[in-house]
């Protein structure tokens, strides 16, 4: 792997780290791990730290769960996901609302007119 870690991106590398242990992991330990299998001197460790972080943290295929632990999105529940009926139905449900509330302004605004012409 020392090899191939060479020639992978740092953030390639820190995906692979955490698809081989399953879990969440502190950022640190997690950085730690893609600069060990890089292999190669660092200058400033705190700098290269924060160039890896950056770069995870731009990443969509990672996730922070929160107190310096990341994890990856495809492990996550997904929420608020609906399928195309349930959509579908809501969508309809809304224009049938929309079209009573007009009709009632609409009639509220016809009797007023009314009401106004008779006087």
């Amino acid at each position: 792997m020392a090899e191939m870690a060479k020639i992978v991106s740092d953030v390639d590398l820190a995906y692979q780290v955490l698809a081989d242990k399953g879990s969440a992991m502190y950022f640190r330990d997690l950085i730690g791990q893609v600069l060990e299998s890089k292999g190669k001197p660092v200058h400033s460790r705190a700098y290269a730290i924060a160039e890896v972080h950056t770069q995870i943290n731009m990443d969509s295929r990672f996730v922070h769960v929160g107190k310096g632990m990341w994890s990856l999105t495809e492990w996550m529940p997904q929420r608020g996901l609906k399928t195309l009926e349930e959509t579908a139905a809501t969508v309809s449900e809304t224009n049938v609302r929309r079209e009573k509330l007009l009709a009632e302004i609409q009639q509220d605004y016809r009797g007023a007119s009314e009401s106004e012409e008779s006087e």
